[in-house]
């Protein structure tokens, strides 16, 4: 979808939210006569949604620490943030549709914070309802969709024209250069994974390194965890019969660390680095693996990072012992841009003016998480990020963060 069509559509959805704002439950009259779902004089009621598996209770808490900062205060506008936690989809298509419509129709919800889930299936339902979701951006209809908004925007366009080097460009800094050196790059088999594959593909590409595998052949969860010698195997040999030098894994939890215990197992020296891993319960066992994160490092705070320092502290405040992981962070930035979005529409909130203010917004935290600015945002990523590494113990800073440019497939 180009930026016109883009438009167009918006157009099209703050008319009917005009008509329509408020589908399910009793409603608050507003200022002007209206009525919108999920909002009175002094409460504003969201619920996220997504797979707990792998991403509870740190997405949950990372949002409820964001909302806490503004309930403190008062709320925003007047107004409090009722936040009614995570619904479990558990990485299940039709299971996510189930929660969505549990959201909108029971819990009466104003907007859907935080999403992170592959299995995205509820957007349909979120989109007929007239209710903007907010999350990372990890799943196909957070792309070209006016109602969802990505704070690192669109990173799974099932179009893709274009890509972000910044994995690539980094692994090429972390290994003294990629000129002259070769890379696989190994996905799901799904739509996500098709179109990962293909970006880390290019992006590797762009670090300067041949890239001499490039497939999506592995089962994606729910499906039991599958046999990966075969895959493994092509790998080893990807390289005019030897292994090569870096190998991108860009696969759910799960299928991370079989894959790369197989190919450590088959004898493999090389590079092994990974876009979900960093958590410290992974610290172990992956040690000597780099890990590819969308935004800064926790680990940043201990070098100046006051920002990156803020987050964690207001994070403590609700659970001082939470491991500090991605989906904590991505919870709290979740919670972040749709805060950010409500201070800007002001005291007269209604689902019209939000998306209005919504489709129109440039979202961003500094030293943290790059710039999506909508309505650009709904087709691409930040291509900003940060390259960490295991030493067994701890995760260290391999590559500071930065925001890298944007290359041709």
């Amino acid at each position: 979808m180009n930026h016109r069509k883009v438009l167009t559509a918006l157009v099209a959805v703050a008319t009917a939210l005009g008509l329509a704002a408020g589908t399910a439950g009793a409603n608050t009259p507003q200022a002007g006569g209206g009525s919108t779902r999920g909002v009175t004089d002094t409460e504003i009621t969201v619920g996220g949604i997504g797979q707990a598996a792998f991403y509870a209770p740190g997405v949950e808490v990372g949002a409820e620490a964001r909302f806490k900062v503004e309930n403190d205060k008062g709320g925003v506008n007047g107004r409090e943030i009722n936040f009614l936690g995570f619904r479990d989809d558990g990485g299940d298509n039709a299971q996510n549709i189930d929660e969505a419509r549990k959201l909108v129709q029971e819990d009466e919800i104003f907007a859907a914070v935080p999403v992170i889930t592959p299995a995205l299936g509820g957007a349909d339902v979120f989109q007929q309802n007239k209710t903007p979701f907010f999350g990372w951006g990890i799943s196909a209809p957070f792309c070209g969709n006016p109602f969802g908004f990505g704070f690192s925007g669109c990173l799974t366009p099932p179009d893709p024209t274009t890509a972000s080097s910044a994995w690539g460009e980094m692994m090429s800094t972390a290994l003294g250069g990629g000129k002259g050196k070769t890379a696989a790059v190994i996905a799901e088999d799904n739509d996500s994974g098709k179109t990962g594959a293909a970006v880390i593909g290019a992006s590797a590409k762009a670090g300067g390194f041949k890239v001499v595998y490039q497939e999506n052949p592995v089962p994606p969860p729910p499906a039991p965890t599958p046999d990966v010698t075969p895959y493994a195997n092509d790998i080893m040999t990807s390289d005019g019969g030897n292994p090569p030098d870096v190998v991108f894994v860009v696969t759910s939890f799960s299928n991370v660390g079989v894959i790369g215990g197989k190919l450590q197992e088959l004898g493999y020296q090389g590079a092994l680095t990974n876009a979900v891993g960093y958590d410290p319960s992974f610290v172990g066992p992956y040690k000597g693996t780099s890990v590819f994160i969308q935004f800064n490092a926790f680990e940043s705070a201990a070098e100046g990072n006051t920002n990156m320092q803020q987050i964690i502290d207001n994070i403590h405040a609700v659970d001082a012992d939470i491991p500090l992981t991605q989906a904590l962070l991505s919870g709290y930035l979740s919670a972040d841009i749709f805060v950010k979005i409500l201070k800007k529409v002001g005291k007269d909130l209604t689902a019209e003016k939000f998306l209005q203010v919504a489709n129109k917004f440039k979202y961003s935290y500094k030293d943290v998480s790059g710039v999506a600015k909508f309505p650009k945002a709904f087709e691409h990523g930040t291509g900003c990020g940060t390259l960490v590494e295991s030493d067994g113990t701890a995760y260290n800073i391999k590559v500071p963060y930065k925001c890298y440019k944007e290359v041709k497939l």
